[in-house]
């Protein structure tokens, strides 16, 4: 495999380089910068990286590029990740957009799924008669909902543990998945699994349904512990932050509900038209949170689409609890 990587010279450019060749054995890196024509010699690339900071020459060197390998799938860095620039990305044919705040992991997870969607990008042809999406009928729904849990990173005693079924019995359909899709490793199993629509349904219930693993997700946040009474946030004050409770209970002041351990909180504001605070939140006991900046839990939103899944499905069922609960309160106030 040949990836590209444009960037200015330097420390980052060498790192990076570092980390995309221990993505998988036999991967040659090519550094170039953002003036250098790196396929002149006629070298046809499986990926390109680029340091997006520098917008204008980032951009213009993806088009250079994609000029000459129309389909070379693409993946930009970035130390600020906002729509705008996202959607400056995805119009030149970048497939996605990654914070230079995230781990060496963070990184060959989105080299994987860049790389899987370039290969779905295949035609119709092609896919009905090659590779693992004509193996993967002979899968059965729970091979799958095992495949969709192991493509989102999900170990063999989480998968056991979420599925309700013994870890001896997850190798086994493991096994099964790898004989069908005709794989010998995680990840090359979760490569060819971000090519099955089935996949993707499955991942899509798994969020609908509360089932994704949010710690997965913030894993490389420390958690932070709060004082019983703390104040975490106040109604109307700036949404700046989602939390996700680990240990301890969180009182809603004004609606007088309490979440408990395993909730996010904080996330209606995020996408309030004002982006202000609907409830003061405090602190019932000693508390345990992750905290996820409002920048960083967009980033997420935009880049992970079943954890976008899950959050607006966790947005609407609160909205429709708040209805519930003003219709309630209502008819109480009438029969006084």
């Amino acid at each position: 495999m040949l990836i590209i990587l444009i960037a200015q010279a330097g420390l980052f450019r060498e790192g990076v380089a570092r980390v995309a060749r221990d993505f998988e054995p036999g991967i040659e890196v090519i550094c170039a910068d953002y003036r250098t024509s790196a396929f002149e010699d006629g070298t046809s690339a499986d990926l390109l990286i680029v340091d997006g900071d520098h917008q204008r020459e980032a951009l213009d060197a993806i088009g250079a590029l994609r000029r000459i390998s129309v389909d070379l799938p693409a993946l930009a860095l970035l130390t600020e990740i906002d729509q705008p620039t996202i959607d400056s990305f995805m119009a030149a044919g970048v497939a996605r957009c990654l914070s230079k705040s995230q781990s060496a992991q963070a990184l060959h997870d989105a080299m994987q799924v860049v790389l899987a969607g370039a290969t779905s990008g295949t035609t119709e042809q092609t896919r009905a008669t090659t590779g693992p999406a004509t193996y993967s009928r002979t899968l059965t729904p729970r091979q799958i909902e095992v495949l969709a849990l192991v493509a989102r990173g999900e170990s063999n005693k989480s998968i056991a543990r979420q599925l309700n079924i013994a870890e001896g019995t997850v190798k086994v359909h493991l096994y099964t998945v790898y004989k069908a899709l005709n794989v010998e490793s995680r990840k090359q199993a979760s490569i060819a699994a971000a090519r099955l629509d089935k996949v993707g349904d499955a991942q899509l219930h798994q969020a609908l349904d509360a089932q994704l693993a949010i710690k997965r997700l913030l894993s490389d946040l420390p958690a932070r512990r709060f004082k019983r009474g703390e104040v975490l946030f106040h109604k109307d004050a700036p949404s700046d932050a989602l939390y996700y409770v680990l240990r301890g209970t969180i009182t809603l002041q004004e609606i007088g509900v309490d979440v408990g351990a395993g909730t996010i909180l904080g996330e209606i504001g995020l996408f309030s038209p004002d982006h202000r605070r609907t409830c003061t939140a405090f602190c019932k006991s000693d508390c345990e949170l992750l905290m996820v900046s409002s920048t960083d839990a967009m980033r997420m939103y935009y880049q992970d689409p079943e954890f976008a899944t899950y959050l607006i499905h966790l947005v609407t069922r609160r909205l429709e609890a708040d209805k519930l609960r003003s219709k309630q309160e209502g008819a109480r106030r009438s029969s006084v």
